[in-house]
């Protein structure tokens, strides 16, 4: 992945991908940088459909790197905006079981549960 970003630096999908892969390796300060510059490179202001990808990645580095409180704050933008994070979905994927046992996570689940209508 290091070696097709050398070709493609402004590839905001790499950034986000290669910020995970640097995450589930323990590389903090790698995988921070990686997905804020996915962030930066593809705003949710310039595209909303592949800016939110690039949010959700940096929150899953926050969260893979044990940065808790940094991981809610981006998820509740993320569940702030239209997009496909949803309250059900955070509850089901592993990715955010790191984060369940958070008063500001299950606060942030309480604020936006939508009871089906």
């Amino acid at each position: 992945m290091e070696a097709e970003l050398r070709g493609n630096t402004d590839d905001h999908r790499l950034h986000g991908s290669l910020g995970i892969a640097y995450a589930g390796l323990g590389r903090k300060d790698d995988a921070v940088r990686e997905a804020k510059l996915g962030v930066e490179l593809m705003p949710v202001e310039r595209n909303a459909f592949d800016g939110i990808y690039r949010v959700e990645d940096l929150a899953r580095v926050y969260a893979m790197v044990g940065e808790h409180e940094a991981a809610i704050d981006q998820l509740d933008y993320l569940l702030s905006i239209p997009g496909q994070i949803s309250v059900p979905l955070l509850r089901i994927d592993p990715t955010w079981d790191a984060l369940s046992e958070n008063p500001r996570f299950q606060a942030l689940l309480a604020k936006y549960d939508q009871p089906s209508e």
